[in-house]
């Protein structure tokens, strides 16, 4: 028997920052993938990434198991999450771990309950709750529910580059920086709280815009003027970035064409940065998983 769990991944952050001396952010969860496949072997035993592999011992030990039990359990990810460019791809590997090893264990966990045993791994995203929220991602609480808002795309501006989280967090004047941001950023949380109550995407975007922007103090994205002016000029909603990452995008609802702004954005050569420009879905957020049969070829 095989079990397993998907997560999806995100394209950054609608708002990140600190708010008396606690970090916060919003995230969004988007149409790509991590899977998590695990099941029992004697021998020749697939240990996986080690941010999963930890992750599936730490569920073991949250039920009373040992460590030692989890050693027979091999472990394989399969993502088209990119890696290091703030779309969660860890996040995503770790939540579906998680998920695969509650179905192995025939064991079940709250959305935040996941979400804090992630966050003693690394920082979290709040991919595996099924509302938009205001989330701690260092301790994987939820600090107020904000709820969905349907029919949002995001057209991705990817780069080459990327960015490992815990190094921009370990800088000596990471929080310094983010402690400067925060009368500003309260503003964009309460446009952000707005645009969610009235399911209203220009508040949103509003929101993830000024973010964006403070955020440049902390990791600047090349070009991002550019980017906000191009996308105020077509009529996006707003900009958003992966304030840990490397990644843009630009908001717009499911009926505006993207090809006619992915075009604008390749006449001022945006492209030259950002080398993969494409469109994903924003969907709600939240983990499956359960278990299957595997049968055995005959010969």
């Amino acid at each position: 028997m095989k079990h397993y769990g998907i997560c999806p991944g995100s394209c950054g952050e609608f708002i990140q920052g600190m708010i008396k001396d606690k970090e916060y952010l919003v995230s969004y969860a988007v149409n790509m993938y991590s899977r998590a496949d695990i099941y029992e072997k004697s021998n020749n035993v697939n240990r996986g990434h080690f941010k999963s592999r930890r992750a599936l011992e730490k569920v073991f030990e949250h039920f009373g198991f040992s460590k030692n039990d989890t050693k027979n359990i091999s472990l394989r990810i399969k993502s088209n999450i990119p890696l290091g460019k703030g779309m969660a791809s860890s996040t995503a590997d770790i939540g579906a771990t998680i998920k695969a090893t509650l179905s192995f264990l025939n064991k079940d966990m709250t959305d935040e309950e996941i979400s804090k045993i992630a966050a003693t791994i690394e920082p979290t995203d709040s991919i595996y709750i099924n509302d938009n929220c205001i989330f701690d991602p260092l301790k994987g609480e939820i600090f107020k529910k904000l709820g969905y808002i349907d029919g949002i795309k995001i057209l991705t501006l990817e780069p080459d580059e990327r960015l490992n989280t815990q190094h921009i967090r370990k800088r000596q004047d990471y929080f310094i920086k983010k402690k400067a941001n925060e009368e500003k950023l309260k503003y964009a949380f309460d446009i952000l709280e707005k645009g969610f109550e009235n399911k209203d995407l220009s508040l949103v975007g509003k929101a993830a815009t000024i973010s964006s922007i403070l955020n440049e103090n902390i990791h600047k994205k090349e070009g991002l003027s550019e980017i906000i002016k191009i996308s105020e000029d077509y009529g996006a909603y707003g900009v958003n970035v992966a304030h840990s990452g490397t990644v843009v995008g630009i908001i717009l609802d499911k009926d505006m064409d993207e090809a006619k702004l992915k075009e604008k954005l390749i006449m001022n050569k945006i492209d030259k940065k950002y080398k993969k420009i494409y469109s994903l879905n924003v969907i709600r957020a939240g983990l499956k998983g359960g278990s299957y049969e595997v049968h055995k070829k005959s010969k």
